[in-house]
């Protein structure tokens, strides 16, 4: 007798397949027919000042124009194209390979997690290859900027953290700094959990210490190179959270913001599926990292999304481990979500103005900490409808035979 009724795991590789194939399609259409952004002749609007250094040490002469801070610290990049590969290697070129390890290597890091679970494969995959700021699409349409290396480190962080090795990783963490200085406000969390995990605890505070001084003169001595007027972030941190306080847009545009990654959570984790996410050691710290990295993000600029993704290696086991979780429907709820909020499908567009100027259109509308603030509703709004129709749809499965 022939089933008409499909079963679950059927379906959950229709809804898999479904997204994966979409995402890839995104991936190669922007590939292929990507403009790259025309702002600063390509360079866009941080790689003006990446590109300033890169022409200094490729020359090794004085430096023409100043660099403002913080770009001045980011060398990493410009350091390698310059010195290892003698300017023969683009921006693009290295950015691109980059890309392409960083997806590789999360994929391998967190095969423990995702093993046998089609859905937390989906998870993994999705975050690192087909979202907003994913660097293997992002780069071919922003091709100068330090997120590429600064991600594939934190990879190499997470395979040491999952296996519970946060001094290691924190040391790892610190060859992240001259490509992104949030390198050296990771290292108080990586530490945080070395000192909570260690047999000798003040043995292990001194170390931690020393660390953190090692990071901040690594900090300090990048900053030197190319006589930075160096300005405290504790003061623009400061900034930011008095603006995340007090102007209930910037509040809307930076929760919006954090939803592009992080938003399926809300979806996938109710009541029942929290009791089956495996609480290990990785996803309690992802846990904690999520929190800790949102709250960078908030306070770190402008430009929450970006900030906000670049974090990822670090909180992706608790994506996993919550869509290993998942119903059926809150599973195909979240790939759907993802796809909409993140616009799996569109190009990116180009700016229509200089800076953001609470845009409707263009690339500053396709995000919403930049955004008009109604952009930043229409994806909240997007998550909480998905969430409603999970509560409708779920009962439902109980009826499908599950192999």
């Amino acid at each position: 007798m022939i089933r008409l009724v499909p079963t679950k795991k059927q379906l959950e590789y229709v809804v898999a397949g479904s997204f994966i194939i979409a995402g890839i399609s995104g991936v190669i259409w922007i590939l292929i027919d990507q403009d790259p952004i025309r702002v600063a002749n390509g360079l866009g609007f941080d790689g003006v000042y990446y590109d300033r250094i890169l022409r200094h040490l490729a020359a090794e002469g004085g430096l023409e124009l100043p660099i403002a801070f913080p770009y001045c610290g980011r060398v990493g990049t410009p350091w390698i194209l310059a010195k290892v590969f003698h300017s023969h290697v683009g921006f693009f070129g290295f950015n691109l390979v980059v890309s392409v390890l960083f997806s590789a290597t999360l994929l391998l890091a967190t095969h423990s997690l995702w093993r046998g679970s089609l859905k937390g494969l989906t998870a993994v995959v999705a975050a690192s290859s087909f979202l907003y700021f994913a660097p293997v699409k992002f780069t071919n349409f922003y091709p100068v900027y330090m997120d590429p290396p600064f991600l594939l480190i934190l990879s190499f962080c997470l395979l040491l953290i999952i296996n519970r090795e946060y001094l290691l990783a924190s040391a790892i963490c610190m060859s992240g700094i001259p490509f992104r200085e949030a390198s050296f406000y990771l290292l108080p969390l990586f530490l945080s959990f070395y000192i909570k995990n260690a047999e000798r605890k003040r043995a292990a505070l001194v170390i931690s210490l020393f660390i953190i001084l090692a990071g901040y003169v690594t900090k300090g001595l990048i900053l030197s190179e190319f006589d930075c007027e160096y300005q405290s972030q504790l003061f623009t941190g400061l900034f930011w959270l008095y603006r995340f306080l007090s102007e209930p847009a910037h509040v809307l545009g930076s929760l919006a913001a954090i939803s592009l990654t992080l938003g399926p959570l809300y979806i996938v984790l109710n009541k029942e599926a929290v009791k089956h996410v495996q609480w290990n050691g990785a996803v309690m710290f992802s846990a904690a990292a999520s929190v800790y990295c949102a709250s960078l993000a908030i306070v770190g600029g402008s430009d929450v999304t970006r900030i906000f993704y670049s974090f990822l290696p670090l909180y992706v086991p608790l994506l996993i481990a919550s869509f290993r979780a998942s119903s059926l429907t809150s599973f195909a709820l979240a790939c759907f979500g993802w796809m909409l909020t993140n616009q799996m499908l569109h190009k990116y567009e180009q700016p229509i103005s200089e800076g953001p100027n609470n845009d409707l259109s263009g690339f500053f509308a396709q995000f919403p900490d930049y955004a008009h603030p109604t952009i930043a509703l229409v994806i909240l709004v997007i998550w909480i409808i998905l969430a409603m129709l999970r509560r409708l749809i779920e009962p439902l499965e109980r009826h499908l035979p599950s192999e």
